[in-house]
């Protein structure tokens, strides 16, 4: 067996007034009054599970078969509401498999992942539940990526006798002058010229630098 597309799995804001309960009642009430559907309901540890199911001319019976119900989890955390749709085999003792601890979250046969794609019933089930909260699915966020590292601080080379010193130092340890940020910008006063900082005279004008 397959799991569950990803398609067939969303998630929805929560509205303060609304809960996973009353959703599951509503959602069940319009399967059976609506839909026409053989339904039932039980809640779990995470939140609510339906199963619903026609008769045999049921569109997806002729692709895995009559016992197969279509199951909905409702599950409500942190103010959301997730909803999986799926298929499972019909559990004529619902309330008694989950007491026990051995309701499976829902599964597709192979050939049930085409069935779910033939039929418009999920489709209904999640504009009927963005009808009743008045809310859109929440869009999937991309994977955070982790931010890099930041670079370590590297010693200072100075310029006039090429002594490493730290990377923090202002002057050079060895010869005690003004070690140069390399993104400054060092220019002749006389003609404004460009230099690399460790001029005696501008290479433009003539004049001596300091």
């Amino acid at each position: 067996m397959e799991t569950i597309i990803k398609d067939m799995e969303r998630r929805y804001p929560l509205p303060p007034e609304a809960s996973a309960q009353s959703v599951a009642y509503a959602l069940t009430e319009f399967l059976d009054v609506k839909k026409n559907m053989i339904t039932q309901m039980m809640r779990t540890k995470s939140g609510y599970v339906i199963q619903c199911k026609g008769d045999a001319a049921a569109e997806w019976t002729k692709y895995i078969g009559a016992d197969v119900a279509l199951s909905i989890t409702l599950e409500q955390t942190d103010g959301e509401l997730k909803v999986t749709i799926g298929f499972e085999k019909w559990l004529e003792k619902l309330g008694l498999a989950a007491l026990g601890a051995v309701f499976l979250h829902p599964l597709l046969l192979t050939a049930g992942v085409g069935a779910l794609r033939q039929i418009t019933l999920p489709q209904d089930i999640y504009n009927f539940i963005e009808s009743s909260l008045h809310v859109e699915p929440i869009a999937e966020t991309a994977e955070r990526i982790n931010p890099e590292p930041e670079a370590e601080p590297q010693p200072q080379i100075c310029p006039h006798c090429g002594t490493i010193n730290r990377p923090d130092a202002v002057f050079c340890r060895e010869c005690g002058k003004e070690l140069l940020d390399e993104t400054e910008e060092h220019r002749c006063p006389n003609c404004d010229g460009l230099l690399d900082g460790d001029e005696k005279f501008c290479p433009y004008c003539g004049a001596p630098l300091k």
